[in-house]
């Protein structure tokens, strides 16, 4: 099934036979970019959620599939267990988590309930079928790939700069001086060490890792605790990246206290089992800064994704194009005064 979209008729035939039970109703429920999801009232029994994957290329049913299988199997119960798939039809059937958006009503111990996840997970990295769980999506593995991945997002946004004044003034006048220092910084703390920043990181020091994860994809059931939804982007990846990724992500907005207490939980966790850790985020982590400000502009790309999604939300989208803009500036903000250096003299 290649539309972009399935009606709720739809969903009710495609549950009940993935079920093998009758579906009485189906709602849509949580919606994104890439996916729809109908919550199933079944005739018997709780409800169950079934999740369409509109096709882009990727497998993103198998790769979700496949990472709630393997946390399910080793006991993981704040994500949904999967119940069955049809990939001819582009559609899962999992667990229904109960909840209200996490991000509506941040709590003060979210920053420690993502890190508990994060660290359980870790535990999880010699476990039976991890060796077999793919890469996350966009996965880093050298500082030099961090590098390549920021300059190639970076020319994307480059061109349709030049039509853009205020982006192209806080592209070329702020961004990219800043990130040119801590480029320069990496490279120079890498050769002080005697060491390759193309070379990728031993397998036995990458980390499990959701890759989009933060408040934006979790839940609060009625017991205060967080349930975590969407691995479509689950697998192997630097944990550098992961706990960058986690801080930053402006899905969740921690504040800085709460990123800074992450951060320090989950150093801690990797830092035991790896001595470079500590020296790859302190040079990685204004890199990864400046990816997710490029990631943020993303919308201003004609045919990308957020830009479609802003666009769908209605309203003034050189409006909504402002306020993306305005985010990434304040992103850029955080990620320099974690580094006075950073700011261009």
């Amino acid at each position: 099934m290649s539309e972009p979209d399935i009606s709720a008729q739809d969903a009710i035939s495609i549950g009940s036979r993935l079920a093998g039970a009758r579906v009485a109703a189906a709602q849509p429920a949580r919606s994104g970019g890439n996916n729809r999801v109908f919550r199933l009232e079944m005739a018997q029994g709780p409800p169950l959620a079934l999740k369409h994957y509109p096709s882009d290329g990727r497998d993103r049913l198998g790769q979700e599939y496949d990472a709630l299988s393997f946390l399910a199997h080793h006991g993981i119960t704040s994500t949904p267990r999967p119940i069955a798939k049809d990939t001819d039809a582009s559609c899962a059937l999992y667990q229904w988590f109960d909840g209200d958006a996490a991000v509506l009503h941040p709590q003060d111990d979210d920053a420690d309930q993502m890190a508990d996840f994060l660290i359980a997970l870790q535990e999880l990295r010699n476990a039976d079928g991890a060796r077999i769980l793919r890469n996350a999506s966009a996965s880093i593995f050298s500082p030099e790939a961090a590098i390549a991945q920021y300059e190639q997002r970076l020319d994307g946004l480059r061109h349709v700069s030049q039509d853009q004044p205020e982006l192209r003034a806080f592209v070329e006048g702020s961004l990219v001086p800043s990130t040119a220092i801590s480029i320069r910084q990496l490279r120079r703390r890498y050769a002080e060490l005697g060491r390759n920043p193309a070379v990728d990181l031993a397998p036995t020091h990458r980390a499990l890792s959701p890759s989009d994860f933060g408040l934006h994809n979790a839940l609060r059931a009625n017991d205060r605790r967080l349930r975590f939804i969407d691995f479509e982007y689950f697998g192997w990846d630097d944990p550098v990246k992961l706990v960058s990724d986690t801080a930053i992500h402006p899905g969740s907005d921690l504040s800085e206290a709460d990123a800074n207490r992450l951060i320090e939980r989950l150093s801690r966790a990797f830092e035991a089992g790896d001595d470079t850790f500590a020296i790859r985020l302190d040079v990685l982590y204004p890199v990864f800064g400046a990816i997710w400000c490029l990631i943020v502009l993303n919308a201003y790309l004609p045919e990308s994704r957020s830009r479609r999604a802003l666009a769908a939300q209605g309203g003034d989208l050189t409006v909504r194009l402002a306020g993306q803009l305005d985010k990434a500036r304040r992103l850029h903000q955080t990620i320099c005064q974690r580094d006075p250096d950073l700011t261009p003299r």
